[in-house]
């Protein structure tokens, strides 16, 4: 009896780390990173004024998963918007840098995608509008949702933490059900104090916000910086990660150089994604700085410590 009881020990111990180690991306989903890895976005223009490209570029990763961005002639940033679609919920991730419904209609394209879904599924869905963090950029356009959809704050720690449930801050994770889509929020202070990242296990992206991207790694608390990329790379330890994908493109194509802050126009732009192995090459780096806050150039990101 005890020798049965060592074997299922062992059994369920050694089947707990096989659960656990993250596997290969699927092959279809390797395809659709390996297209959103050569995907060109609109990079803006030498002559705003002859723009003709349209407020926001529409990027359908499947049919559930979209990535939107913001045209560089209408606001610099430029920022990326994700929206997630489950059974029964949509999230919105952040909203953008400009809060004119009529120069940047994010509300009523968003509309547009849930009715198609609805009139689809023959069922509306109710939508929530989460954020990165509170940073002008990522929250401009809340005001166009206010009637039509929940949009939860992220102006301070305290209702970050009490909507999302996250009473360990920064230390537990917490999950959100989109209707056969569980959405994990990550506590991730560095960039800004209630900044949050959210992994969807459907696409397997790990959406980072201002934290992880191709660009400037603006870090204001740098301790907390340093323990949320570790706490990010622990987490890519036992979970699926295709992509990580951040707010902003800043680099250019040639590695370590980026475009000038304020640019409206970047022909060459960097890929939006970055890769597990690019966060594991950000933690070493600022393992061996410790202390340090210093400013590092890398390939595809730097490290920019503000005061």
């Amino acid at each position: 009896m005890k020798y049965a009881i060592s074997l299922l020990s062992l059994y369920l111990f050694v089947s707990t780390y096989v659960v656990a180690a993250p596997q290969e991306p699927s092959k279809e989903i390797q395809s659709k990173i390996k297209q959103l890895t050569k995907k060109s976005w609109f990079s803006g223009a030498k002559d705003c004024s002859i723009d003709n490209n349209k407020a926001i570029e529409v990027y359908q990763y499947n049919a559930n998963s979209y990535i939107l961005r913001q045209n560089k002639c209408l606001h610099y940033e430029a920022p990326f918007i994700y929206l997630l679609i489950g059974s029964e919920k949509a999230l919105l991730v952040d909203t953008g840098a400009t809060k004119s419904a009529k120069d940047f209609p994010l509300a009523q394209t968003i509309q547009a995608i849930l009715a198609s879904k609805a009139q689809a599924s023959k069922k509306p869905l109710e939508l929530l509008v989460a954020h990165s963090h509170s940073h002008s950029d990522h929250i401009a356009a809340d005001s166009q949702f206010t009637d039509i959809a929940k949009v939860i704050s992220a102006n301070n720690l305290t209702e970050v933490t009490k909507t999302f449930r996250l009473p360990q801050w920064p230390n537990n994770l917490a999950n959100f059900d989109l209707g056969d889509r569980k959405i994990t929020v990550i506590p991730s202070p560095g960039h800004q104090k209630e900044a949050i990242s959210f992994y969807d296990p459907q696409t397997q992206w790990l959406l980072t916000g201002d934290t992880f991207y191709p660009g400037r790694l603006y870090t204001r608390q740098w301790q907390d910086y340093v323990k949320t990329i570790a706490r990010l790379v622990e987490f890519s330890t036992s979970h699926k990660i295709s992509a990580i994908l951040g707010a902003h493109i800043e680099m250019s194509a040639q590695n370590g150089v980026d475009y000038p802050t304020g640019s409206k126009y970047q022909p060459y732009e960097a890929s939006l994604v970055l890769t597990v192995e690019d966060l594991k090459t950000l933690n070493q780096q600022l393992v061996k700085l410790g202390n340090e806050a210093k400013r590092v150039k890398l390939d595809k990101f730097i490290i920019y410590p503000v005061d």
